[in-house]
Formats: C-alpha cells, structure tokens, sequence
C-alpha cells in the first residue's frame, strides 16, 4: 500500500539492533507493580469467589482499568490511567490478580513487538469476551470466531481468508470507486447551506463502509447509500441499526466489571438481539450464495467471487465459520474503518498546509485511479494515512495472552500471561516522533530525519497490530480510505471550524465530537 521510501504495512519491520533485550534475567515476582494490589490479591483468596467478583469490580471499575481479576473485568482505555502506571514503575508494570490472572502492562514498542512477533503458530489474542460468549454460550457455535479464536481452528480459517483478501482491493477495484463516488453525492445531498455535515455525518461514514464491506464480502449491494434514505425495517436499515447498537452493547459490556457474566445486564441483553438480528439477515444471503453456487459450473476462474463464496467453496470451513467471519468484519472491520476514515478527514481539515499539499500531489496523477497501485504511487496519501492512524488509531490499545514463557525487559514472563499493549501512547512519545501530538506526515519520509529515527518510527505505529494476528483486511481497508480521500479532494475543500475531536480511545475507538466538516465545492 506505500512507495519504497515507507515500509509496506504487509510486511514484519525488524526491531532495531540497538534495542536488543538485556542478558540479564529476573524473575516474574520481580516485575514492579502496585503493592496494595498484591496485597488485595492475597486478602481475597481467601474470601469467596462471589464476594471476590463485586467487591472487586467496585474497586477497579472506579480505576478505569480491568482484567485484574481472572477474566471477570476489562480495561477501559483510559490512556492517562496507564500512563500513571508506567510513570511510576517504568515501561513493564504487574498487576496482580487474586486467583492468577495477573496483568502486564508495555509500554514500549520493542516489547510490544516481542509479544507480537512470537513464532508460535498459533497465537493468542483476550479480547471481547461478550462477544465470546455470545457464540460459545448463547448461540453453541463449537468457536468462538476467527477473531476470537486460537489454535488449529484458527490457522485454517487464517489460510483460508488470507488469499482472497489480498485479491479483493484489485478485484473489486472498480465496485470501491463507484461507491466512493456515491458518497461524493450522498455529502452534496446532506450538507445544509454553510456547506456543513449533520451531526450524524459519523453514521453516513458508517453506511459508506458497511455497503463497501457488504459489496465486497456478498458482491451485493445493499442499498446503504440510497440517496432517498432508509427504510428503517430493510435489510440495509436493519443492518446499520443493528451494527451501532452492538458495537455500543460491546462497549459497555467490555468496560469496567463484567456483571453480565453473573446477571442478564441490558447491555449483554442488547449485544444479543441486535447479533441475532445482523446474523438473521446475513445468513439470508449466505444461503443466496450458496444457491448460486450450485447453480455455476465452472469454477476455473475465481476472479469474480465474492468472500462469501469462495469461503463456501473450501471444504473444511463450516458456515457457522462463514457466519463468524461477516459478523467479526461488519462489527469490528467496518468500526476501524469509519474511525480512520472520520479522523483522517479532520486531520487534513486542522492542516490546511497538509490538505493542499495532499491536493497538489493528487491532481499530477491522471484523472481516473485505476487500480490500488495507484494509489501507492502517492507518497504523501500514503504519509497522511499512516500519520492520521498513528495519531489515532482505531485499536489504541492491543492484548495478548503469551503461548510460551518470554523474556522481557529482563523479566521472565511466564507462559498464559495476560499481557495489555499501549501501542498508542508509544506514538505520542518525544522519544519516538519530535513533536509527536502534531500532525506531520513528513516525518514519514526517511530523507526528512536520521536513518536510525527512521527505523524506530517504522515499527512504534501499530494500527493494524502486527504479526501472526494482524489485521488481515488493512490492504483493502488502505485502499478503500485512500480512494475516498482522494476523490474528496478532488471535489471539495475540507474545513473543521470547531473544537477538537477526541477519540474515545476506548474498545473500538470512535470520534466523540460530532463530524460537522464543511465540504466546499472547488472552483
């Protein structure tokens, strides 16, 4: 997705020389870390599981940080909570759980990077145990889902996507485009007489990628663009509805103590009707696939299949599999992608310096973008995009359980330790981007600073993880926001003329201010 001079986001940058591990080694009971929680943790095993559980979420619910306590609590991504960890105890910080389950915090990159580069086949990634639930207990699929999964399972499912969606950002080349162009006159449509985008301009954004995804997964589109609007009880409607209300169910029930573990809480209530509802509309078409499938006969030339279609067409992956994989993508996948998309715009709104510029590059290449190497061919698209996710990532912070013992920051860190990554607070360090709140693309080109700063940089920003477990959709993800913003920009001038927008920095990030860009037509 980038030029020569910025490293492809496919492939695993080495961890710089000069920041090698230690020789010396120290134990796991070493690891600094609050000593009131070690305390607490000796108290309360010895106190009933029941009482352990409440008392216990009463207790971290109000620190804003979780998962201390086995898997009953989460973290809620309080960026400045962990900062005050790493402040006082310095970059590896444990936290004890009373019935094991003890917590790493990192705060460094090159820590980060052994965790995530581990050899192991199979890695394993905590993350949305409601979501793990809701498969496992309330729908008694036999996985979890790919996103969730680990082990054998997961490496087939791994295999199976990996190809095709490294296929999908120049085979559905064409589909992107014209759904970009869609939204170009879904933004004339909607914007008042100032020029100016609703406060719902987010959930637009929203429909955008839901009918990308949608287009690309079923080769169907759904209709999430209409310019008429829609219909709250289509499909598309149902969808969009569904898909806002879960994610925000997801949130709620990761954040803080999981009491919909013990008790039906309305937000676990609300995660499970509106998942039922997605996969009630989903499996309609999966099963249209299916019946198209039967109907083909020739299956020499898979150019034109949808995912769907060519996941139905591997003989060891179920459709429940299938099932899991849409409603991974359509909750998780299209989130990031609105959240990039919406930040990206407002980075470039706040730098007028950077919009124009970006501009300027855009309108040196033909009229019509032909394909995702085309969009390669713009090295400050591509700076602006990894800038904007650096600054502002849609995961800001990643999680790991380790599959085997490692040795980090000296500390020995015993295998099926729960390990918390602040990826984002490492790209806002002086130590690793001079003036790192600022939004400055050209400090991703390697004549603008030192070749050893330009090795760090390369491997601190992590939006799409790293490693076995990264995103496997960033290519198609990459193409479809920089053909958006490019066409934008050939449209419109984009204006912020408000406060700052903040991302939540929380599970699934989103923009907590609303979008009220300004799109002015160009002379």
């Amino acid at each position: 997705m980038v030029i020569s001079k910025i490293p492809e986001p496919s492939k695993i940058v080495d961890i710089p020389s000069s920041l090698t591990q230690s020789h010396h080694v120290s134990s796991f009971d070493t690891v600094p870390g609050p000593h009131s929680l070690k305390f607490i943790s000796k108290f309360w095993s010895y106190v009933p599981l029941l009482s352990a559980e409440f008392t216990a979420g009463s207790l971290f619910q109000a620190m804003n940080l979780g998962k201390f306590f086995g898997n009953l609590l989460s973290w809620g991504g309080n960026a400045k909570f962990f900062q005050k960890f790493f402040n006082v105890y310095g970059p590896v910080v444990r936290l004890h759980g009373p019935f094991g389950g003890d917590v790493v915090l990192l705060s460094k990159p090159e820590h980060a990077c052994l965790v995530l580069d581990s050899k192991g086949s199979q890695p394993i990634r905590a993350f949305l145990d409601s979501m793990e639930q809701y498969r496992l207990q309330h729908c008694r699929l036999r996985q979890a889902g790919p996103f969730l999964k680990f082990g054998p399972e997961w490496r087939k499912i791994y295999e199976s996507l990996d190809k095709p969606l490294q296929n999908f950002p120049l085979q559905h080349f064409k589909t992107i485009d014209l759904l970009c162009d869609q939204f170009i006159e879904r933004i004339v449509s909607i914007r008042n007489l100032q020029d100016e985008m609703p406060k719902t301009f987010k959930n637009e954004i929203l429909k955008w990628c839901l009918e990308c995804f949608c287009s690309v997964s079923l080769s169907r589109k759904l209709g999430f663009l209409d310019p008429t609007g829609l219909s709250p009880t289509s499909d598309p409607g149902r969808i969009l509805d569904g898909v806002i209300r879960a994610i925000e169910a997801i949130r709620k029930c990761e954040y803080g103590f999981h009491v919909w573990k013990v008790v039906q809480t309305p937000a676990w209530r609300s995660l499970v009707r509106n998942c039922d509802a997605i996969d009630s509309i989903l499996g309609k078409y999966v099963e249209r696939a299916q019946s198209g499938l039967k109907e083909k006969k020739d299956f020499k030339s898979l150019a034109n299949l949808s995912l769907v279609e060519s996941l139905l067409l591997k003989d060891d992956v179920l459709v429940e599999d299938i099932m899991a994989v849409m409603l991974d993508m359509l909750l998780i996948g299209t989130n990031a992608t609105a959240h990039s998309t919406a930040f990206l715009l407002y980075h470039l709104a706040k730098n007028p310096r950077c919009q124009k510029k970006l501009y300027d590059e855009i309108m040196k290449h033909p009229k019509e973008i032909s394909s995702p190497e085309s969009l390669k061919n713009m090295p400050y698209l591509q700076a602006c995009m990894k800038e904007s996710l650096r600054l502002s990532p849609p995961i800001p912070i990643l999680n790991r359980v380790l599959s085997k013992d490692a040795v980090i920051h000296k500390y020995q860190i015993p295998k099926g330790t729960y390990i918390l990554i602040a990826v984002h607070l490492a790209c806002l360090r002086e130590e690793h981007f001079e003036a790192a709140k600022k939004f400055n693309p050209e400090r991703w080109f390697s004549q603008e600073i030192d070749p050893l700063a330009h090795e760090l940089q390369m491997f601190v920003s992590m939006p799409f993880g790293r490693g076995p477990k990264s995103c496997q959709s960033k290519e198609l993800a990459q193409t479809e926001l920089g053909l958006l913003i490019v066409k934008i920009l050939k449209r419109f001038m984009v204006e912020y003329n408000y406060g700052e927008i903040s991302s939540s920095n929380a599970l699934l990030a989103t923009p907590i201010q609303p979008l009220k860009f300004r799109f002015l037509d160009r002379v």
